[in-house]
């Protein structure tokens, strides 16, 4: 009898670890921050989205927290591509109010598979910290494969 109980404490144990593992490879977020204090730093990602087994990638959809409180502001421009005739090549989204816990407005990219790329700028002088968050879904919102890479940080 006290074998079956070990062996279900272990089996929901083991569960709970894979259910957070799950969660982990949802999260797309991208941390960094401005520690030069110049007003033009600008920190550039790229974002590769590709068929992780849940489809093919249609868009990215991003957005970012400014977690520092002073008078700088973050802001993301979002691209790919150069001949956009139906679809929006580019977005930008600027978050606010600094130090809360929401991001700036969703933007969304639709161009297929591939590499974005995403910039990171602060409005004015001083040091910044943010988080990004950024996800690669299919045409039915379905999250797919995205990952990050880190191009310049300033």
């Amino acid at each position: 009898m006290n074998i079956s109980i070990l062996k279900h404490g272990l089996q929901a144990i083991a569960g709970a670890v894979l259910l957070g593992q799950m969660s982990m490879v949802l999260a797309d977020n991208q941390a960094g921050g401005f520690t030069t204090g110049v007003a033009s730093g600008v920190d550039f990602y790229q974002i590769s989205c590709f068929d992780d087994g849940n489809g093919a990638p249609s868009y990215v959809e991003a957005q970012v927290k400014d977690i520092t409180a002073n008078s700088s502001k973050v802001n993301i421009l979002l691209y790919k591509g150069t001949s956009c005739t139906t679809n929006k090549c580019a977005q930008f989204s600027l978050d606010t109010t600094d130090g809360d816990t929401g991001y700036s407005p969703l933007v969304r990219v639709t161009q297929g598979a591939g590499t974005y790329n995403l910039f990171v700028q602060h409005t004015a002088t001083g040091t910044d910290t943010y988080d990004v968050i950024a996800h690669c879904k299919t045409s039915s919102g379905v999250h797919t494969g995205t990952s990050f890479g880190s191009r310049q940080q300033q």
